[in-house]
């Protein structure tokens, strides 16, 4: 049976399985039962504010089996939908000319707030407030629970949309321990670090970070080796060496440039500091 939520603008939740709130309830969010609905929410989120028109529903919602009655059908599904969102008097997924939308404030979706806090996350790291900026950015990455829209299928809106968060994650991750090595976090991040690398061999930024912790951690023969392991890597898959940061870097780590020891501008995409 669905729980039924308050009249308020009800939060929902992509970043993981689909889930709703009530606003400003700090417990767990109710799940979405039942695929059509799961499928019209996905659809309307990844459109969040734009009206969805029925023959699109149709498409995103049934795929290539469209019901035999499909207006009858979609107005089901966004009826059994208001419900999980107790809105039973659409106020907040509204019916116009142009078909269907999902009218809640921005802020109540989660990856809103996540992008939001990304943004601010990165101005504050350009600003030179490290501290500030992994305060935003270690709340931004406590918003994704899982793997966006996880119990939803991919189609076609919903596919864009993963990928924009899942790129979206992986700036604010590499951002916040950019911020991090700015306050002196070197030993505490190799562990991490090291994940990150063997998780994605080929992702340079990561490569650059893992090195200068090591070596900010006196581990100067293990950040070259991460070094050369990266630079086989990329020999191996791409016919590549790595780029010319990671050169100057690799080269700073030989001569035992005690300039990187101190506070860094060594942000992937950022000068290296003058020796």
């Amino acid at each position: 049976m669905e729980r039924v939520i308050p009249h308020s603008p009800p939060q929902v939740g992509i970043l993981g399985p689909l889930e709703v709130r009530s606003a400003g309830d700090a417990g767990t969010g109710v799940s979405v039962s039942g695929i059509r609905v799961r499928a019209l929410l996905a659809a309307l989120t990844a459109r969040i504010g734009q009206a969805m028109p029925t023959e699109r529903i149709l498409k995103e919602v049934w795929a290539d089996n469209p019901p035999a009655t499909d207006r009858k059908a979609v107005a089901v599904a966004v009826l059994r939908l208001r419900r999980v969102l107790g809105d039973h008097e659409g106020r907040w997924l509204l019916t116009r000319p142009s078909g269907y939308v999902l009218d809640i404030p921005p802020d109540h979706l989660d990856a809103v707030r996540a992008e939001r806090l990304v943004r601010e996350g990165k101005a504050a790291l350009a600003a030179g407030n490290p501290r500030t900026a992994s305060r935003y950015l270690t709340r931004a990455l406590a918003q994704w629970r899982g793997e966006p829209y996880a119990d939803a299928n991919a189609t076609s809106s919903v596919a864009q949309r993963i990928t924009e968060l899942e790129s979206l994650k992986s700036e604010a991750v590499q951002a916040r321990i950019d911020a991090k090595l700015e306050l002196g976090y070197h030993q505490e991040l190799i562990g991490e670090l090291r994940s990150l690398t063997a998780a994605n061999p080929l992702h340079e930024p990561h490569w650059l970070q893992l090195m200068l912790a090591l070596y900010r951690s006196g581990k100067q023969a293990e950040a070259l080796a991460a070094y050369m392991q990266l630079r086989q890597g990329l020999a191996e898959n791409l016919g590549v060496d790595p780029g010319r940061q990671l050169q100057e870097l690799h080269l700073r780590i030989l001569r035992a440039d005690a300039g990187l020891l101190t506070r860094s501008t060594a942000r992937f995409g950022a000068p290296l500091p003058a020796v």
